[in-house]
């Protein structure tokens, strides 16, 4: 087995953050639908407890790792200097793939935290607002 690269599997890993968490047109209805055309699923395919879209241009979420992000020490994770909404989509039913449903909530002014290699390569929480 040929492991991939650095730069590839960081690569591989921002695009996977890319599809599973940052949706500009989601919205609370859509959770249950996205979240299957997307393929979003858990280990063996079990339904995931949440799933986060960033309502945003993938542009905009990556500049958080780019200089428009505050490194937190503590965690070692980078939180945004500017707020998104964000769409919470939370498991109602089902365990396994494909029966898995979801009702959406929409949070708005939430501050985004993800872990940077470069790019946004994990998803971590959104807040209203924190002090390290």
């Amino acid at each position: 087995v040929q492991v991939p690269p650095e730069s590839e599997l960081t690569f591989e890993r921002y695009n996977k953050f890319k599809v599973q968490h940052i949706d500009k047109k989601m919205t609370v209805q859509k959770c249950t639908a996205v979240i299957k055309q997307k393929n979003i699923y858990g280990k063996d395919n079990g339904c995931k407890a949440t799933n986060t879209f960033i309502l945003a241009d993938p542009n905009e979420v990556k500049s958080i790792c780019e200089g428009e992000g505050d490194y937190l020490h503590k965690s070692h994770l980078t939180k945004s200097k500017r707020q998104f909404s964000v769409v919470v989509c939370t498991l109602t039913k089902g365990a396994r793939k494909p029966r898995c449903e979801y009702e959406g909530k929409l949070h708005r002014n939430r501050f985004v935290l993800v872990q940077c290699s470069g790019v946004p390569v994990q998803y971590a929480e959104n807040i209203l607002d924190v002090a390290e």
